[in-house]
């Protein structure tokens, strides 16, 4: 998961706000349910889980978080294969809207919605990275965000990040950066 380091430099990072717009490790597991996986519990609780810092620029216009699970290694071979699939950034904008709709902290009233979702050239080391755009109201006019969720699976590891930016897409030397703390994580599990 992203913590603090060269990588987040510029960012404030902040523990008692939640995720916003990284998934939730519940939503993590609810890939097959979303992608019409039946089974006899298609969601499969992690053996160990842990949410990263939010990340956040001081106008908060450009922010990031980080989840990471533990599972099975025959799980994450499964969610490897989900990630090449069609349905799986649609999938991937379902959850983002449900984790932000879902959160306490929006004004009621609040809309999500999502206007595109798309599959990304991933960076090295990635498995899969989905852009979802939406238009977000809070006590306003919409706002337009792109999100870059990716996703690494290796061995019993999935690790989930995003990088969120409010007007435009996110710059992708950040994405990159991120990215490399991630991947450099994993691979030491």
């Amino acid at each position: 998961m992203l913590t603090e380091g060269p990588e987040t430099a510029g960012f404030n990072a902040n523990t008692s706000l939640d995720n916003r717009g990284a998934l939730s490790v519940a939503a993590m597991t609810s890939f097959a349910s979303c992608m019409g996986r039946s089974g006899t519990d298609p969601r499969i609780e992690p053996l160990d889980s842990a949410k990263g810092p939010y990340f956040s620029t001081s106008d908060n216009l450009v922010f990031m978080g980080s989840v990471a699970a533990v599972y099975p290694a025959d799980v994450i071979t499964q969610a490897v294969r989900i990630t090449a699939e069609p349905s799986f950034p649609p999938c991937v904008g379902s959850l983002l809207k449900r984790g932000y709709t879902e959160a306490a902290d929006l004004p009621d009233g609040s809309t999500f919605t999502v206007l595109s979702t798309s599959v990304r050239k991933p960076p090295a080391g990635v498995t899969a990275l989905t852009r979802v755009k939406v238009s977000m109201t809070l006590d306003g006019p919409a706002v337009p965000m792109t999100f870059d969720l990716m996703f690494v699976f290796s061995g019993q590891v999935q690790s989930s990040f995003v990088v969120g930016r409010v007007f435009d897409e996110p710059d992708q030397a950040v994405v990159n950066r991120v990215a490399r703390q991630i991947v450099r994580k994993v691979a030491n599990q």
